[in-house]
């Protein structure tokens, strides 16, 4: 008897592995397949689609311009709406929390995909703002020499403030918050020995942080540098990407450069997801190009951009768009094309929804929700 029964769980055993050999494979085979068609899963309507801005949330898809915004669900369903009067609305975005805020003026709204959370007015104009993903939100505001930041918890209390005067520590140039909303990474323009540079300061808002003046736990220099655009891995690992390059910065205590990158070009753009950045520049033949790197500086791609394209973006962490006027293609963060599509009619937005192979394609004439085949 114990013969037989031990027989039948070495079968079993077999079995077992054999099935969670066959789902590894089956995920594997289809994270690397490539498609030229679609099918139509949900058609639903947006109304004013051409005068909205897009944005993939938490599995949805959410549509705001300067009155309010719209979230609807990943099979197009009408969640919520939310009303406000933004001059310039710009969207940051972490995990299920969603930050809108009026670049220039002094409003902000942290919401949820279940609506909004909390309503914030600012005393000074708000240059940049960044949200984690327990919707603690950090806030740059300006007025002449002095820049302000401050952090909110997720309901709109006060956190954490502080403040930088211009004549001595330089001028901000970009904040991001880390994903648990303890970190904050600044760059600010400064200059020495007549020439520009950069400071790139990291601050902590734990008991630890604390501990060090303006809870500034790391600073570095970089001469005849400019740093318009800072963020933070998922990871806890920083970035501060540059006019030449990029630096990537451990987590921990000890925050250290981990990685310089130095390129020899001037880069045009930046994009960012949770564990990756691509840089967009000019190569010598004038077209554009864009070299992906992961969250350890390895370059992970490189690819030349169509002439006519007008959008380069991360769709997921590691899923990218590049449209050029009515066609689409999907790539990879290793440089492989998944999806090439000519649309006949005008695409509007093309956003990820909740199935990796699912996408919201909004059109003028109505919108749908899409899978790929």
């Amino acid at each position: 008897m114990n013969s037989f029964f031990s027989r039948r769980n070495v079968i079993t055993i077999i079995i077992a592995v054999a099935i969670a050999a066959a789902v590894i494979v089956i995920a594997v085979w289809q994270k690397g397949r490539s498609f030229d068609n679609y099918d139509v899963e949900k058609s639903f309507s947006i109304d004013g689609a051409s005068s909205q801005n897009f944005v993939s949330f938490s599995g949805g898809l959410m549509a705001y311009s300067r009155d309010g915004a719209q979230y609807y669900d990943s099979e197009g369903n009408t969640v919520w709406n939310e009303s406000y009067n933004m001059q310039s609305p710009e969207v940051r975005i972490s995990g299920k929390r969603l930050l809108i805020y009026d670049r220039g003026g002094s409003s902000l709204v942290i919401m949820s995909e279940k609506k909004e959370i909390s309503l914030i007015s600012t005393t000074h104009p708000i240059v940049q703002a960044d949200v984690a993903s327990n919707g603690i939100s950090a806030v740059l505001t300006e007025e002449e020499d002095t820049g302000y930041i401050n952090l909110y918890e997720a309901d709109g209390t006060a956190k954490a403030s502080g403040q930088v005067h211009l004549s001595q520590t330089g001028y901000p140039m970009s904040i991001a918050i880390s994903d648990d909303g303890t970190r904050l990474i600044m760059s600010l323009s400064v200059i020495n020995s007549e020439s520009l540079g950069t400071r790139i300061n990291i601050y902590d808002f734990t008991q630890a942080g604390d501990q060090n003046k303006n809870n500034i736990i790391a600073s570095f220099e970089y001469d005849d540098t400019v740093c318009p655009q800072t963020a933070f891995f998922t990871d806890g690992r920083a970035v501060a990407v540059t006019d030449g390059g990029a630096v990537i910065y451990t987590s921990g205590s000890n925050v250290k450069e981990k990685k310089k990158i130095k390129t020899d070009y001037e880069t045009e753009n930046v994009i960012i997801s949770g564990e990756y950045f691509g840089l967009i520049h000019k190569s010598n033949e004038k077209n554009h190009v864009l070299d992906v790197f992961d969250e350890n500086g390895k370059r992970t791609c490189e690819r030349k951009l169509k002439s006519s394209f007008d959008r380069c973006a991360f769709l997921r962490d590691d899923l990218l768009i590049e449209k050029a006027e009515n066609q689409i293609i999907l790539i990879d963060v290793a440089g492989k094309t998944r999806f090439t599509y000519d649309f006949p009619d005008e695409v509007i937005a093309f956003e990820a929804a909740g199935n990796t192979r699912e996408f919201f394609l909004v059109q003028q004439e109505g919108s749908q929700v899409i899978r790929l085949d």
